[in-house]
């Protein structure tokens, strides 16, 4: 029936559709409170859940508080009637990830990633690595709703093309044969974070990451918005200086030229260069030939310059963040990315921000790092999918 939900727009199924989509959003909710929210008619929606419940789709097998005669029953989705896998593809880490219905991971496989630049050869291993995933936890493709991949790192935005997603679901469809969707990670990793922690308590959710590109998207209404276009970069093109060095955009100053992975990796390289003290020098021999783990590395062994650039970058990202604030009022911010967790990163941000909007206390926006782990891009990606089978 979830695959109808997708691929049938009938009045029954939109009814059918809109219940499950109640019932998953509660960890418990009651007729009652289903005929307030649908405004349907008590037989027909006695009738509609019975068919849900012949289906597998949700559970009626616990009570609520009674309210001074029997107790109500629950009702919640059954999260293993069926099952997401979330790939997220990146320049330095690649993950997949198994979860059910409700998000919960059942097991993942994190992939280092080479040079190899070949999209088709990059996903022939996270085929080959999906389906020894599905076999680890004694799962088959029959199991699987749907695939959803983030491809931000193959493709640069301004090259994007329908056809190279086409492409790309094509290809990944002809061997996992299920519906595959392709998408941006940071709106995979909001609605990840929306959904798992804020869904009840924000109306104006913004979800920004720092990695290789700088990110944000927006959450208003349950729906994820990021921009006109798609163009999820656009926050690390915003101008912090205008009399800064030059960004790969065009532009000047771009917030990209301070706080991106990239950004961060050349002041380190100029630095060594220079004969300036630090850890590296022990871990690398060439200042050209470094890379991000290395730079990890020094960092988690308090490397006092590393941790002097990352400062510097946070503070840039503080002050992009505090403008981006201002102009769109969010009520909830979550920061996430590979740079949130290095060093003091996140609190340096916070604090630029905070010290920024002290002159404007009517805006009662609050910052919090990403819950989730490294898997939140792809725990997203496999969301979103059952976003699409559910959307109207």
């Amino acid at each position: 029936m979830l695959e109808s939900f997708r691929t049938t727009q009938n009045s029954k199924i939109k009814k059918l559709k809109t219940l499950y989509n109640l019932i998953r959003k509660q960890e418990g909710i009651t007729v009652e409170e289903l005929l307030t929210q649908t405004g349907m008619k008590p037989a027909t929606c006695a009738r509609l859940l019975d068919e849900l419940s012949k289906n597998h789709l949700i559970n009626s097998n616990q009570l609520g508080v009674s309210t001074g005669g029997r107790k109500p029953i629950l009702y919640r989705i059954n999260p293993e009637q069926a099952y997401l896998i979330g790939i997220e593809v990146t320049d330095i880490y690649s993950t997949i990830v198994l979860s059910d219905l409700n998000l919960k991971e059942i097991g993942h496989k994190k992939i280092q990633m080479g040079d190899e630049k070949s999209i088709y050869k990059r996903l022939d291993v996270f085929i080959a690595q999906t389906l020894d995933l599905l076999q680890e936890y004694d799962k088959s493709m029959d199991d699987i709703l749907g695939v959803g991949i983030s491809v931000d790192d193959l493709f640069d935005q301004v090259n994007y093309t329908e056809v190279q997603r086409e492409d790309i679901e094509s290809y990944l469809k002809a061997q996992l044969p299920t519906y595959i969707m392709v998408g941006s990670g940071v709106n995979f990793a909001a609605l990840a974070e929306y959904r798992l922690h804020y869904w009840q308590t924000s109306d104006r959710f913004l979800f920004t990451t720092g990695d290789i590109e700088i990110r944000s998207a927006k959450i208003e209404s349950g729906v994820v918005n990021s921009g006109q276009g798609g163009m999820t970069n656009a926050f690390g093109h915003t101008i912090i200086d205008t009399n800064g060095s030059r960004c790969y955009c065009g532009s000047y100053g771009c917030l990209h030229t301070y706080s991106s992975l990239p950004a961060i990796k050349a002041e380190i390289q100029q630095k060594l260069k220079r004969g300036e003290p630090s850890l590296l020098s022990e871990l690398t021999d060439n200042p050209d030939t470094l890379d991000y783990f290395t730079i990890f590395q020094a960092l988690e062994q308090g490397d006092p310059m590393c941790e002097t650039i990352l400062k510097n970058a946070a503070y840039y990202y503080g002050i992009a963040l505090s403008n981006l604030i201002l102009t769109t009022q969010p009520d909830t911010v979550v920061c996430g990315g590979t740079l949130v967790p290095k060093a003091t990163f996140f609190e340096d941000v916070k604090r630029t921000v905070e010290e920024r909007l002290q002159a404007f206390p009517k805006i009662n926006t609050t910052i919090y790092p990403a819950k989730e782990s490294y898997e939140i891009v792809a725990q997203g990606a496999g969301g979103m999918v059952l976003e699409r089978f559910l959307s109207e």
